[in-house]
């Protein structure tokens, strides 16, 4: 199984949730947030990591102020949010 990774340089387009959903379909998705309802929630950005193991992501993320780590599919596992 593939591993998790940081996503560099022109790989990190701005793209809305659906977008990231279709690209980094079933993996735990880390992205700087660069947009937001008027609710506060996020609605697109620019995807920082990504893995198919959501702890693995915490260590990769140090260096950046704000970021939103959601999943793209259905989890195998109960999730608590």
């Amino acid at each position: 199984m593939s591993t998790g990774r940081l996503v560099e340089g022109n790989e990190q387009e701005e793209l809305t949730l659906s977008e990231i959903r279709g690209k980094y379909k079933d993996r735990w998705v880390a992205i700087v947030v660069t947009g937001r309802d008027a609710n506060s929630q996020p609605t697109k950005g620019r995807v920082a990591a990504q893995d198919v193991d959501r702890y693995r992501l915490r260590s990769t993320l140090a260096k950046y102020g704000e970021v939103c780590i959601f999943y793209t599919g259905e989890t195998p596992y109960p999730v608590l949010l």
